[in-house]
């Protein structure tokens, strides 16, 4: 069983079945797909969304349903209310007629809302049609003017409400016209009012006022549904506008998610997960031929990078002892502009591997490729601070011998920081630590590393004083078409003048040719004392340097 975290331990064969990649290539396809699985919002927003009058019409199948099993019960009530409380026997066998064919609408009504399918405009406007005839004995029986003309009224709301405005106009105009019919003749005295809460108490003008108000209140009623209807359509309206944003926006995060995950993915090493010297491995911020670099977390929460040698490389005793033997040199040397050793592998680890500060930044290659040049007091920043960490290691006896663009960062937006002594040579040590030929990078390398001669804290004066050059003119100081042409420039071509290709003075040009000199015996003593001259030629100061003969072209 693999460990979430563990020490690593054992052989270098132990160490790779340990090693979570094989778990993570296996189930790799099952968890892209639950990683990029969207969120519920987000699928619903795939998925067609109703409209504001599509959800209100789905909902009137089951308002009516309601509507209409209420209706049955209310027409079984009042049946027995009749009974009870007596009154003209005329009113009363006209009302038992009314409500039995309300009865009869209303069972027909919950029969058409049981399937979508009968519930069609004509047999609805049939129903409500004939309902509202149903009504009128009920207003005769009771009287036009008694608070049962509310019934009426609540009715033309609730049909208002409904999708089919021809029918509650029906509705309307039938009860309106019928109200006129009964309640117009009693108030002028044509037509006897034997409801059983007659109105002959009032007098005809107050009579054919309150008609007038119950006709008002009837088209209110119509007015009201109608106008309650478009309100909830723009509201419903606005609420899926509403709800297809949120889903277009979570199907969105959906896929940067899922993308974030696969760069993930991408990023995670063979240690991810687990645990070196106290540290917790996370996803890898480079690879180069040598080893991989992780970012990681040391006690303390510390953050901190992780420098491992590849497992391929482990073959390879030379690489491994280049490994070691650039692990030793890193500890040595404490400096705020050399990147910080936090720990060290044991020389006999299986898996070797170097923790250091975890640097938060830009490097120069990647600021260069952002602006070609930069202000001369940026540069006079970078060759002052850069000097001081290569001075701490001259002290100790050790050279860079790959100072370049990609190898310095500034930190935290400060402080200027060296990378990587991986390829850097123990002076007065016997050969190099790789035992194969040439170590640098030819564009900032010094000719007598380029030739294969002997190296020393020079060759580092020179690679600072080619950055230099590099930084205020916007090009390396050689260009070639190949390895071997860009090789025999910089062992034999003077570069073009800088002021030829930027805004550079004559005392700093004096500055960058010594510090170019093809013959190290002419260059600066150090590179601190290269910076120093830097600083003074940008700041006019007079100097008696004198730039040695053909060192520009």
């Amino acid at each position: 069983m693999e460990p979430d975290a563990t020490e690593v331990e054992g052989t270098e064969a132990g160490t790779a079945v340990a090693s979570p990649r094989a778990l993570a290539e296996a189930s790799h396809g099952a968890t892209a797909v639950l990683e990029a699985r969207p969120s519920g919002l987000a699928t619903a927003s795939q998925r067609p969304t109703p409209t504001a009058a599509e959800a209100m019409d789905s909902s009137e199948l089951p308002r009516m349903r309601v509507f209409a099993k209420f209706g049955i019960g209310a027409s079984i009530g009042a049946s027995a209310l009749a009974l009870a409380i007596g009154g003209d026997p005329l009113a009363r066998s006209l009302f038992w007629f009314g409500i039995g064919l309300l009865a009869i609408c209303n069972v027909w009504l919950v029969w058409l809302t049981g399937d979508r399918e009968r519930y069609r405009p004509g047999p609805i406007a049939a129903v409500w049609g004939i309902s509202s005839f149903g009504i009128l004995p009920a207003l005769y029986y009771f009287g036009p003017f008694s608070a049962v003309v509310i019934a009426p009224m609540l009715g033309v709301v609730f049909i208002a409400l409904g999708r089919d405005r021809h029918v509650s106009l029906l509705v309307t105009a039938i009860l309106i016209g019928g109200h006129l019919a009964l309640g117009l003749p009693m108030a002028l005295g044509v037509l006897v009012d034997r409801g059983v809460l007659p109105s002959f108490a009032a007098s005809h003008v107050q009579l054919v006022l309150a008609e007038g108000l119950i006709i008002m209140f009837l088209i209110s009623s119509y007015m009201l549904g109608r106008w309650a209807r478009q309100t909830n359509k723009v509201a419903l309206d606005e609420l899926a506008s509403a709800v297809q944003l949120i889903g277009d926006q979570q199907q969105q995060l959906a896929e940067v998610d899922a993308e974030a995950a696969a760069a993930r993915r991408a990023k995670e090493g063979r240690w991810t997960g687990h645990a070196m010297g106290g540290f917790r491995l996370g996803l890898v911020l480079g690879r180069g031929a040598m080893g991989e670099v992780y970012e990681a977390v040391g006690p303390g929460e510390q953050p901190a990078a992780i420098k491992l040698l590849n497992a391929r490389s482990t073959g390879s005793d030379s690489l491994v002892e280049r490994f070691h033997r650039e692990m030793s040199v890193a500890a040595r040397l404490v400096s705020p502009h050399i990147v910080r050793v936090l720990a060290l592998s044991a020389p006999d680890a299986p898996v070797p591997f170097l923790a250091m500060e975890r640097l938060v930044g830009t490097d120069l290659a990647t600021m260069l490729r952002a602006q070609p040049r930069l202000a001369s007091d940026e540069v006079v920043e970078l060759v002052d601070q850069v000097a001081r960490g290569l001075e701490v290691a001259r002290v100790a006896g050790i050279v860079h011998r790959d100072l370049k663009p990609q190898n310095l960062m500034k930190h935290d937006g400060a402080t200027w920081k060296i990378l990587d002594f991986g390829v850097s040579k123990v002076m007065d040590s016997e050969g190099t630590l790789t035992g194969e030929g040439i170590v640098g990078t030819p564009q900032y390398m010094a000719p007598e590393q380029a030739s294969g001669g002997h190296v020393t804290h020079l060759a580092d004066v020179y690679a600072l004083g080619a950055i230099a050059y590099r930084c205020l003119t916007g090009r390396s100081p050689f260009k070639g078409k190949d390895l071997a042409e860009l090789v025999y420039q910089v062992v034999h071509v003077p570069p073009l003048r800088p002021s030829a290709l930027g805004r550079v003075s004559s005392s700093v040009e004096d500055v960058l040719a010594i510090a170019m000199a093809k013959d190290p015996r002419k260059r600066f003593p150090s590179a601190l004392s290269f910076a120093q001259a830097f600083v003074a030629a940008r700041r006019g100061r007079p100097s008696a340097l004198v730039a040695p003969d053909g060192a520009w072209s």
